[in-house]
């Protein structure tokens, strides 16, 4: 059963062309790992969120120096905060070194693109000493939650479980990495809190680098509103977890990413040869 609007949205808490803008350049000056077509899905299902009537947090654990979250944040409404969770200064407790959360950073990153840290709640610690009742209890059930701390299979898990207990009714979840043959461990992860933690979510889309959560009965209105905003970047309807799931803007991803592994070798050929390497410099002029 299709759910139906709920509520009246609250003003935006930022004006739309600070979102705009930092979709367009911003981000690009925001040290991090995040595809620009999988920002646009993520603003672009924050947005359909608030068309259908939900309110929310929205939060992020491993936040490095804030490149998604900074986008998450701009898309919340005055009666919303954000939450962001990393390790930060205790990069001992960083296990499989799958990041460098940097306090500093992220909070200057926070004052360019959003104008301050209002309505921004930071939580130096890691993710396993943090429960879902805190969570709500400091800023409310989240709409929109980021997974992309530890990539551990047991981290993965954890977080997941952390975010799917602390949404709001067609809340989604955002998983990072989950392809990625560098990190396994993630999408291990992701077959534990299916399996053994029982999890009410199921994957809806998959865009570069990400993989979205949501409960079944808010699956077809996320589906619909990321194959109507971006037609062109739908490449087919497929099945994850006996879920169906709409990917989308992966055929541009792969040729980027089959590009630049030439262009390594290339460059790694041209290095170990010296008299090519010089001639390279010459041609381009660089000396």
């Amino acid at each position: 059963m299709r759910p139906e609007v709920t509520r009246m949205p609250s003003p935006r808490r930022y004006p739309e062309a600070a979102l705009s803008r930092y979709l367009s350049s911003g981000i690009h000056a925001v040290h991090g790992w995040l595809d620009d077509f999988s920002a646009e899905a993520i603003a672009k299902l924050g947005e359909a969120q608030t068309d259908h009537g939900l309110s929310g947090a929205v939060a992020e654990i491993g936040v490095h120096h804030g490149k998604l979250f900074l986008l998450l944040q701009l898309v919340t409404r005055t009666d919303e905060k954000g939450l962001a969770i990393d390790l930060f200064e205790q990069q001992e407790l960083n296990i499989d070194r799958s990041g460098q959360g940097d306090r500093g950073r992220f909070i200057e990153n926070l004052r360019k693109h959003c104008g301050g840290e209002d309505g921004v709640v930071i939580r130096a610690a890691s993710s396993t000493d943090v429960t879902a009742g805190e969570i709500r209890a400091t800023v409310g059930p989240v709409r929109l939650f980021s997974v992309d701390g530890g990539h551990t299979e047991a981290l993965t898990a954890n977080d997941l479980k952390l975010a799917a207990d602390s949404l709001v009714e067609g809340g989604i979840v955002v998983l990072d990495d989950h392809f990625n043959p560098y990190w396994p461990d993630v999408a291990a992860g992701l077959g534990r809190h299916i399996f053994v933690d029982q999890s009410p979510l199921r994957p809806f889309a998959i865009t570069p680098g990400k993989v979205f959560l949501c409960h079944p009965d808010w699956s077809a209105t996320w589906r619909d509103a990321l194959v109507k905003a971006f037609p062109t970047a739908h490449e087919k309807q497929s099945e994850m977890y006996g879920a169906p799931v709409e990917i989308l803007g992966i055929g541009r991803f792969s040729l980027r990413a089959e590009a630049d592994r030439h262009l390594w070798q290339v460059k790694a050929f041209v290095k170990a040869r010296p008299a090519l390497a010089s001639f390279a410099r010459k041609l381009t002029g660089r000396n």
